[in-house]
């Protein structure tokens, strides 16, 4: 049995797991009815392999004719840019002259109106530690009441000790905008010559390769085999096939299928499918072919059931061709029998159904028709039917 205390989730205040004590797998997963004794072993594989194809596809892609069109146009597009960087060149050293001309009209109107004010600071001691500080003052610039001309610093002296410390005067730098120089051919904008060093016209990419997908489980209980693979060959082929192997022959089963893709001539795509089982068989065959003047197509699926109540037979036939006139036909058949002593009930009986279309230019015509027919008992009374 397994147990397994509570505990705190990390990085939570508050959150714990339930605690499990004395929990069993064998028993309260079910284990117990569907493996014979605990001590099991199985065999699991998986295989997955890529095998690359050493073919090519090539793609035209004209890049002659690109490079062609670049240095057509190239020269005239390096003298729309120069012509560009030259505008640009000339707002920006505008733009600047003018806010320089602003700003030194601005300065000197001001001096000339403004006169400069200095905040004087008194001296004073700070209390407990007994730190004189001296007088301290803060010149301002005559245009701005903000920005500071010069600032004297206040000194230190602890009266009975060495420890001094001077008074400073810092003078900051006026606002200025200095004069811009620029060369003109500063902003040379070119583009490089462009050279084509060879001739691309083909772009190739490699083929795809062939995938196989291996699976098998094998135990004393049941074997579970599945493989799949898809290869690219001269056509191109998909298949699958999965089987099982079990003590009741009920779940034992074998399922096939299989589609190829031919290029030849045209696109023809045929798939196969098969079901085999002790109580169900199916299969399934369908063909689609596509040619410069024709389109054909096929499907025909059968279905058997033989259960112990119950044993029916189904098939389905579609076919078209519009090779002489578009024409398409369908066919159903379906045979049943149904015997169950418990309910005091049987019933046999089948169906058969046809359908056919004919089309031309200037009419088209369908044909249909059902057959059927039943005979059976329920509760010991008999019907029947067409």
């Amino acid at each position: 049995p397994l147990t397994i205390p509570k505990m705190k989730l990390p990085y939570t205040t508050t959150l714990t797991t339930p605690s499990v004590k004395d929990f069993s797998i064998w028993e309260e997963t079910g284990l117990k009815e569907f493996l014979k004794t605990t001590k099991q072993s199985f065999d699991l594989n998986v295989k997955i392999q890529y095998k690359k194809n050493k073919d090519k596809h090539s793609i035209a892609v004209p890049l002659g004719v690109f490079y062609k069109f670049i240095s057509q146009n190239v020269n005239s597009l390096d003298s729309y840019l120069e012509n560009i960087s030259d505008n640009v060149l000339d707002f920006l050293t505008t733009s600047y002259s003018k806010a320089k001309i602003k700003l030194d009209k601005y300065k000197a109107e001001k001096s000339l109106n403004t006169l400069p004010r200095t905040f004087q600071n008194p001296g004073y001691t700070i209390p407990v530690v007994n730190i004189e500080v001296s007088p301290f003052s803060v010149e301002m610039l005559p245009f701005s009441p903000v920005i500071p001309k010069a600032i004297n610093t206040p000194s230190f002296t602890i009266p009975g000790s060495d420890f001094y410390v001077p008074s400073y005067t810092l003078v900051l730098p006026s606002l200025e905008l200095p004069e811009l120089h620029i060369p003109r051919n500063f902003f040379k904008l070119s583009l490089p010559d462009l050279k084509e060093l060879s001739a691309i016209n083909n772009i190739f990419i490699p083929a795809m390769g062939n995938i196989t997908y291996d699976f098998s489980f094998k135990s004393s209980v049941i074997t579970l085999n599945t493989n799949a693979g898809l290869y690219n060959q001269s056509d191109i082929v998909a298949h699958f096939l999965s089987s099982s192997s079990l003590v009741i022959d009920a779940l034992q089963y074998k399922l096939e299928g299989t589609s190829r893709l031919t290029r030849k001539r045209g696109l023809k795509l045929a798939t196969a499918l098969s079901l085999s089982n002790k109580f169900v068989e199916g299969s399934h065959d369908s063909t689609i072919s596509f040619t410069k003047k024709n389109v054909e197509a096929s499907a025909t699926t059968t279905a058997k059931v033989h259960s112990p109540v119950l044993r029916m037979n189904f098939k389905q036939e579609l076919t078209g061709n519009p090779k002489s006139k578009p024409a398409v036909s369908s066919s159903v058949e379906l045979k049943y029998d149904f015997n169950s002593p418990k309910l005091f009930s049987t019933a046999r009986g089948a169906i058969d159904h046809k359908l056919s279309l004919e089309s031309l230019t200037s009419y088209f015509s369908i044909e249909s028709s059902t057959k059927a027919d039943i005979k059976g008992v329920v509760l010991s009374r008999e019907y029947s039917g067409t």
